[in-house]
């Protein structure tokens, strides 16, 4: 006999729901918004940086997909029990 799982025990197993990223977005829009203002180009640093910042929104969002499925799939199993 399986045991019941309980929301607890669930959320145990969820994957982990990454930070806020708005605060990202608007720094690498803010970035790029002063480079235009200054009329400058892009520089190799300031490149690097920009993709750093948007790799690990790229992440952010992998994970929140991630912990998207397993909700979807883990209420879709318990809808199926009743």
């Amino acid at each position: 006999m399986k045991k019941k799982e309980t929301i607890s025990s669930l959320k145990k197993k969820a994957p982990k729901v990454p930070p806020l990223t708005c605060i990202k977005i608007d720094n690498v829009i803010s970035q790029l918004e002063k480079i235009v203002a200054k009329k400058k180009a892009l520089n190799k640093k300031q490149l690097k940086d920009v993709v750093k910042k948007l790799e690990h929104l790229r992440e952010a969002n992998e994970k929140l997909r991630d912990s998207g499925i397993y909700w979807y799939e883990k209420l879709k199993l318990l809808l199926k029990r009743r």
